[in-house]
């Protein structure tokens, strides 16, 4: 329709302005028509919308209440069944509960008593292990004391039969040495002697021709050589200066290198000493062949440890023989006779005196101070 109105406004012999005006008028129309239209449709939808949704919103409670009405009576159904089996339940959970805790208690009355039979049978097992473990202990114990006694007596048995070897080999070795020792030197001596012979021919031959050069040389010095006899005075003296100071600086040096050699051996004498007087104490009682056997067994053995291994010794070196008391020896008593006073020395005190006499001489010249 507007199509047809647009064409006839074009055919028309109208002006522009009218043209345009009948135009503006005819969509005003066509708009209010529009809104007219549209207002007229919103009604009559929202009228529909109401009247549906009032149809439906009574459809829908007419449909929850029959099924919210179904759902209860089945819930109020299931309710009173489950009441009645939760009755049902109790009564067989009580009957079933005494048959259990019967059932629970002689099963644990007869646990309890295996386990106490158990017990008793494990500590009775413990009990024959522990004795069992004790003798074996004991057995073994004794077994390795005896070894190690047996190995002491061993050890002292390989050491008095070495000890006899050795002197049985040194002795033969003496002898064959000394046959051969006394060929050679008697064929040294007589050879030495007759170099001798010749040395001292040859040395007072050239004695007598330096005496005379020595004659010869002062009397010349005197006659010719007066001037520079000064001169080498005095560088003579310089030189003798010089070597002196050269000796001097060189005894300083070897001077310090012998304290410390003689500090080195002052430390050693005393240890020595030690060790000699604390074997000297232990084997006092022992007679002379087992002193030797006592002191190869203890070459090897430190001064702190003497007193020990010599009680591990002791028995299997004495193999049955008691020690000898330990007594004074008259025979070895030295009597010096100085003015009205008698001096009596035994040889201990003698080997004593001259050990202190050497620790204090090494002392002295070490430059130490002698407590």
């Amino acid at each position: 329709m507007a199509v047809n109105f647009t064409e006839l406004l074009e055919n028309a012999e109208l002006t522009e302005d009218v043209k345009s005006a009948l135009q503006e008028a005819w969509e005003g129309k066509i708009s209010e028509a529009r809104e007219e239209l549209t207002a007229e449709l919103r009604e009559e939808f929202a009228q529909r919308y109401e009247h549906d949704k009032g149809q439906i919103v009574e459809a829908v409670d007419n449909f929850i209440s029959e099924k919210v009405e179904a759902e209860i009576s089945e819930i109020v159904t299931e309710k009173e069944a489950l009441a009645n089996d939760r009755v049902k339940y109790t009564k067989a959970i009580s009957e079933h509960a005494k048959v259990l805790d019967t059932f629970v208690t002689q099963a644990v009355a007869k646990e309890v008593k295996e386990l106490r039979a158990d017990r008793t049978r494990t500590s009775e097992h413990v009990t024959k292990l522990d004795n069992f473990v004790a003798e074996q202990l004991a057995s073994e114990l004794s077994e390795f004391h005896e070894d190690k006694k047996g190995l002491v007596e061993q050890k002292v048995k390989m050491v008095r039969e070495g000890k006899k070897q050795l002197a049985e080999a040194k002795k033969d070795f003496i002898k064959k040495a000394a046959d051969k020792v006394e060929n050679v030197v008697n064929g040294v001596i007589t050879n030495e002697v007759q170099s001798f012979r010749e040395d001292i021919t040859n040395a007072r031959e050239n004695d007598f021709g330096r005496r005379i050069f020595e004659a010869f040389a002062n009397e010349y010095g005197v006659s010719y050589l007066n001037e520079a006899k000064e001169i080498k005075k005095i560088q003579k003296q310089v030189a003798q200066l010089e070597n002196q100071l050269n000796e001097a600086t060189m005894t300083v040096e070897a001077s310090k290198d012998a304290t410390k050699l003689v500090e080195s051996k002052l430390r050693v004498s005393e240890d020595r000493f030690a060790r000699k007087e604390t074997l000297n104490n232990l084997m006092a009682p022992l007679g002379k062949e087992k002193k030797e056997i006592m002191s190869d067994l203890l070459e090897s053995v430190k001064t702190e440890k003497l007193e020990e291994s010599f009680n591990k010794y002791l028995p299997s070196v004495l193999d049955g023989e008691a020690p000898r008391a330990k007594k004074a020896l008259s025979e070895s008593i030295t009597s010096e006779h100085t003015g009205n006073k008698a001096t009596v020395i035994t040889e201990a005190d003698d080997k004593s005196a001259d050990d202190v006499v050497e620790i204090d001489m090494i002392r002295k010249l070490a430059g130490l101070s002698i407590k």
